[in-house]
């Protein structure tokens, strides 16, 4: 199962792992459960959930700072993230541009100044799985790209583009907008002002859809020093055996 610098994790192993560093990091705060999720479908389709995690430690370790959630117009949710990381908050916010999708067949929200963008990905399985259409565009100054998942069809994965050019979109600098609709049309003709004819994909659904299965049948490929650092997190839950938690416990 180890290699000399790797262990093999099964997706049911890694799921546990995450789940424990997440509830260790934030306890009862936030849904710890669905984070670990998110970031395990990054890993397990070859999106590096992991390296998402170990990237976003020193501020998903600082005590939460306050977003800001409004709403322009009816169903177009606008949050500010004040340079925080998206994990905590990316499947409430989508949500809200989902419920808008689903009561009004339209629904967008754009996030401002956050960073681990990428975690959006679950958003769009989980409007597939409500047959909606949908997309995330976000654009990153630093690194001078833009990047665009695109669920089209009835695919039950999207697309990923990666352009090599910063555009300057409405949704802010370092900032990312999600945008779903019970009609293709209205996704493709977002999209379309960001995303050239005859692009070829990052990675295709079939892709990923192929690294999911690779990921199931042979497992996820850890380093033993990032497998230390997440179980060094998660050993937090554990409990010093003491008189008093030992009373606690019902001993």
């Amino acid at each position: 199962m180890s290699g000399e610098t790797h262990l093999y994790l099964s997706l049911n192993e890694l799921r546990a792992l995450m789940r424990r560093t997440y509830e260790a990091l934030y306890h009862h705060g936030y849904d710890f459960a669905v984070m670990a999720r998110s970031c395990l479908w990054l890993e397990a389709h070859g999106l590096d959930g992991i390296g998402l995690i170990i990237r976003s430690l020193p501020d998903l370790e600082t005590p939460a700072r306050e977003i800001k959630l409004s709403e322009p117009t009816p169903n177009h949710f606008l949050l500010e993230g004040y340079g925080r990381c998206l994990i905590p908050f990316i499947n409430a916010s989508t949500d809200l541009a989902i419920a808008g999708a689903q009561e009004s067949g339209f629904g967008q929200i754009d996030i401002l100044n956050v960073f681990g963008r990428l975690n959006v990905f679950a958003a769009l399985k989980k409007t597939a799985r409500l047959n909606l259409y949908s997309a995330a565009i976000w654009y990153d100054a630093t690194e001078a790209r833009t990047h665009i998942l695109w669920l089209q069809s009835s695919q039950n994965l999207p697309d990923y583009f990666i352009l090599n050019e910063v555009h300057q979109g409405p949704w802010g600098k370092s900032g990312l907008r999600f945008l779903c609709s019970t009609e293709a049309e209205v996704v493709k003709e977002n999209v379309r002002r960001v995303l050239p004819e005859n692009t070829s994909p990052h990675k295709t659904a079939m892709e990923l859809e192929k690294a999911y299965a690779h990921a199931l049948e042979n497992g996820i490929s850890v380093s033993k020093n990032t497998y230390a650092q997440l179980n060094k997190i998660a050993d937090r839950l554990l409990v010093p055996s003491t008189d008093a938690s030992r009373r606690g416990a019902g001993e």
